[in-house]
């Protein structure tokens, strides 16, 4: 596809790509079955620092072309935010961290809310740009054949976090339809608040216990502005490459509100862990895009096939009502 002929918010999947697919399905698997920690874990980011209640508020000044599906009238939603680390155990060692939101959307009165997920990561953009480079990656990691200099968007993909969870910016990497084009989210923390510093911990677990001190002890909140990204440049902010950072001026469409609460009984903490995250997980308006994300609805689905067959857990379609 010349670059002439490439338009706003349009998917362009490259040949082979749907072969691709199913050899990353397989070895993802694969690696997933004989992780240390077995199948009953999360094959992406499977460390929880916290399961957490939030209010999703729409702003009221929105541009037009935006104001679609849960972006359509400003109005609140009960939602729920996970964060995590990718692939670390030990918070004092490099890893991926990141932000799940799932806005509860009222669906009937006798039926379970509609689920609308946002996955985010303080990293703006992601470290494969397809599909056939990610299926390369994987398997250079199971090989033992990687080459590091085919990947040169890992430098800094993983870091230490120097910061609390509350006070990082969140991307979505990868695009995202929203009317007629595309955009990619960020979130991040509200402009201009007076939240005090809380120092961070040396242990394994520093991440989760400064949100303990900060959330439950402290009983201090944030606020997070949800931004869009829009793709203004089809050549420059390519849908099919989430290498690519877009740099759009960001448009808020939403305040992500975490409000002071205890999280970190084993009720919530194994609720939250049996909850699916999916980008997948959304309206029409929201379809993911791009072929990451293409992979991503199969390789979510088998991950969370497993871990429950593991676990012998039913999946729960969380209420919003639910207490523990």
């Amino acid at each position: 596809m010349s670059a002439e002929t490439l338009q706003i918010g349009r998917e362009y999947p490259p040949t082979g790509e749907k072969e691709a697919i199913e050899k990353l399905r397989a070895l993802h698997l694969k690696v997933h079955e004989g992780q240390a920690t077995g199948p009953k874990k999360r094959g992406q980011h499977p460390k929880q620092h916290a399961g957490l209640w939030a209010r999703f508020s729409v702003a009221s000044e929105i541009p037009n072309q935006m104001r679609v599906g849960i972006f359509a009238q400003p109005r609140s939603y009960t939602a729920l935010v996970r964060f995590s680390n990718g692939g670390a155990v030990d918070d004092t060692q490099p890893a991926v961290h990141a932000m799940a939101v799932k806005v509860l959307l009222p669906n009937g009165d006798s039926a379970p809310p509609q689920p609308q997920d946002f996955i985010v990561a303080d990293c703006p953009v992601f470290f494969a740009r397809s599909v056939q480079h990610m299926l390369e990656f994987v398997e250079g990691r199971v090989h033992g054949t990687l080459v590091p200099q085919n990947f040169p968007k890992l430098a800094g993909f993983s870091t230490v976090a120097t910061r609390s969870l509350l006070d990082m910016s969140y991307w979505s990497q990868t695009p995202y339809k929203l009317g007629d084009g595309a955009v990619k989210y960020l979130v991040k923390p509200l402009a201009g608040g007076q939240r005090p510093s809380i120092p961070l911990g040396t242990s394994a677990d520093f991440l989760r216990e400064e949100l303990i001190e900060h959330l439950t002890h402290r009983k201090l909140g944030e606020d997070f502005e949800f931004c869009a990204i829009p793709q203004t440049d089809a050549v420059a902010m390519p849908v099919e490459d989430p290498t690519v950072e877009w740099t759009s001026a960001p448009v808020r469409l939403a305040t992500l509100s975490i409000y002071p609460q205890k999280f970190d009984s084993p009720g919530q903490m194994d609720y939250f862990e049996n909850l699916s995250w999916s980008p997948w997980n959304a309206l029409p308006e929201h379809t993911p895009l791009g072929g990451i994300n293409r992979a991503r609805k199969f390789i979510y689905e088998d991950s969370s096939a497993l871990r429950h067959s593991a676990t012998g857990q039913t999946p729960v379609s969380p209420t919003g009502r639910e207490s523990f």
